[in-house]
């Protein structure tokens, strides 16, 4: 190797080197601005999950351990929460994962009109969540809500032929409205909410559907596989990881569910609508509780059953060997 070689070499080196130092000093201002935004607040939470702490009396804090934890697991002002956001994961998971796959799956078929048909679908998402919280407030709304007149109409239908078979009322609409009755307010939230989402799925299975080769269909085709058949073996197999993620974010989103309860019923009516981040935000910053350390310790426990959760269905996301 020539001394020229050597000499450009090194130079290039340099260079590197002080291209590097540089891209350090143009990534310092997000770095920063995330240690002290996002870092931190983990880290201090995490620390005051063990302690018993209030904003009221930042002085007195108490170490108790794992007591925060302990009480958690064994309060009964928690279980109400909690059985709320499991009931509400219950009837909005599995029809926001298998209907928005089926609506996916027809507009894969659509040749004519699909753009605008997408379109329409995914609009709700861009939609703010306050805006679309307010506006089914209305359409709820006992006095001139819509969706109270239907409810109304399809209940009086239902007795009326249930009178004529002789069984008698079965159905029951409720008079405070969708989110004044306590049986009613959390189907009435989960309908917001798949209302509100749904396009999100759409499009991500959509993506799935349009990486599926036609050449598979084609064979199953010429072997004479009928659509059903063409959908079993081709469609959710190729659409695996998909269908994963859609579950994945659809559970996490259903256990965090804060905003659409908060805004359209402050988690009642009879608290039938307080789910768990609820309870957690309630005893954090609202009544004048402000324990940020008993809050910390609902918070972290919430992430470690996500993160738990989210590991299991890696594992049943597996392919078999």
């Amino acid at each position: 190797m020539s001394a020229a070689e050597v000499g450009t070499m090194e130079q290039t080196s340099r260079w590197r080197r002080r291209h590097n130092r540089m891209g350090y000093w143009y990534i310092l201002p997000a770095f920063v601005l995330f240690s002290f935004m996002v870092a931190y607040p983990i880290v201090r939470s995490f620390y005051l999950s063990f302690y018993e702490f209030s904003v009221l009396e930042p002085d007195s804090a108490k170490f108790v351990a794992l007591d925060n934890y302990v009480k958690l697991a064994t309060s009964t002002p928690n279980r109400g929460p909690l059985w709320n956001t499991l009931y509400f994961t219950l009837i909005f998971v599995p029809p926001y994962v298998l209907l928005s796959l089926v609506i996916a799956v027809m507009l894969n078929a659509v040749r004519r009109g699909s753009v605008f048909l997408r379109t329409m679908i995914f609009t709700p998402v861009v939609v703010s969540l306050a805006v679309s919280a307010v506006m089914w407030v209305l359409f709820y709304d006992s006095r001139f809500g819509m969706a109270q007149e239907a409810i109304v109409w399809t209940c009086n239908h239902i007795n009326y032929y249930a009178g004529r078979l002789g069984i008698g009322p079965i159905a029951t609409a409720p008079e405070a409205g969708v989110l004044g009755d306590p049986s009613w307010a959390m189907i009435g939230i989960a309908v917001m909410c798949f209302w509100n989402g749904v396009g999100i799925n759409i499009i991500l299975y959509l993506v799935g559907l349009q990486r599926i080769p036609d050449d598979l269909y084609e064979a199953a085709r010429v072997d004479g596989a009928g659509a059903w058949q063409r959908f079993w073996h081709i469609t959710l197999p190729q659409l695996r990881p998909t269908i994963y993620l859609v579950v994945l974010l659809s559970l996490i989103g259903a256990f965090k569910i804060f905003g659409q309860p908060y805004i359209m019923t402050g988690g009642g009516p009879q608290d039938s609508t307080m789910t768990y981040v609820m309870r957690l935000y309630n005893l954090a910053f609202r009544y004048g509780k402000f324990k940020l350390g008993y809050a910390s310790s609902l918070a972290y426990a919430l992430a470690l059953f996500i993160f738990v959760m989210s590991l299991f269905l890696r594992k049943l996301n597996r392919p078999v060997e």
